[in-house]
Order: C-alpha cells, then sequence, then structure tokens
C-alpha cells in the first residue's frame, strides 16, 4: 500500500511510453554523460558550483565506471538516453545508488528507472541505499517517498 504512488506513476509512464531498459555497458555510459550534459545544460548547472562539481562527478564515474566497479541501466525511449542509474554493491545484502538522472518533465520516469535498476542489477539485495540528500529539501522529500528502513545521521567534524 506505501508504494502505490509509486505504482501509479510506473502504471501511467507504461501508458504513454514505450521504452527500453538496458544495463550499462560503454557505449551506453558514453550516452548518459550526454544526457547529462543534456540536464545539465537545462538546469543552468553553470550557475550553481554544486551542480558543477556535481556534474564533473558523472562525466568522472561514467567514463570509468569499469574501472570503478559500477554497474547500472540506462532507459532509452526513441532510441535517446532519458534516465540512467549506477551504483554498486557495498556488501552482500546493499548496493549502494551513486548516480541517478531523469528527465523531470517525463512524469514518471524517475520511479520507472529506480525500479527497473533496482530489478535488473542489484534484484539479490535485501536494501538499497540512496545516499545523501545533500540537503536538499526535494531530493530529500523524493528519497523519503520509498519508506527507508532506516536513516543514518551524518555529522561534520572540523578541527579548530
Amino acid at each position: 500500500r506505501k508504494y502505490h504512488a509509486k505504482k501509479n506513476h510506473i502504471s501511467k509512464f507504461h501508458r504513454t511510453h514505450q521504452f527500453q531498459f538496458s544495463l550499462l555497458d560503454t557505449a551506453g555510459a558514453q550516452a548518459c554523460i550526454d544526457m547529462a550534459e543534456r540536464w545539465c545544460r537545462a538546469r543552468r548547472c553553470e550557475e550553481d558550483m554544486g551542480l558543477v562539481e556535481e556534474h564533473d562527478a558523472v562525466r568522472e564515474a561514467l567514463g570509468h565506471f569499469r574501472q570503478l566497479g559500477l554497474t547500472g541501466g540506462l532507459i532509452t525511449i526513441n532510441g535517446v538516453v532519458e534516465a540512467f542509474s549506477v551504483g554498486e554493491l557495498l556488501n552482500p545484502d546493499t548496493a549502494v545508488i551513486h548516480l541517478e538522472k531523469a528527465d523531470p518533465e517525463i512524469p514518471g520516469l524517475y520511479a520507472l528507472i529506480n525500479q527497473q535498476c533496482a530489478e535488473k542489477c542489484f534484484g539479490s539485495v535485501s536494501f538499497i541505499n540512496r545516499e545523501e540528500d545533500l540537503g536538499e529539501e526535494g531530493l530529500r522529500k523524493a528519497k523519503l517517498s520509498y519508506h527507508p528502513e532506516h536513516l543514518v545521521e551524518k555529522y561534520r567534524v572540523t578541527l579548530s
């Protein structure tokens, strides 16, 4: 019941779009980098240093995903990558999602890439760590909508 809204978003997506899910490979990684470039242009990343740094990290991670031991998947619509998710196994019970991007103009796409990647890339684990929300209210709300089993408190230590 608590995931009914997510199911509705995914069902609506299925009714309005034809898509293909693919596991991340070298060609797919480059297409994901291209998609991240479009995402960044649409959000005017150059005006936000945090987004610039995030975009650099996305390019580095996707450019070296094999060496970093990352896995993931992507969704194409009409042959164009519109969403991707990348992570790794933390241990036999837990996967960590490091990167996730989707076209926010396509309703249900974030829920779909999350569901597809969890099922097809990390279906053997009991837990998926969605990582830090970076203090972003929208991101925190989205992550809490998956009803996490627990949250880990983060602290910042500074030396004086």
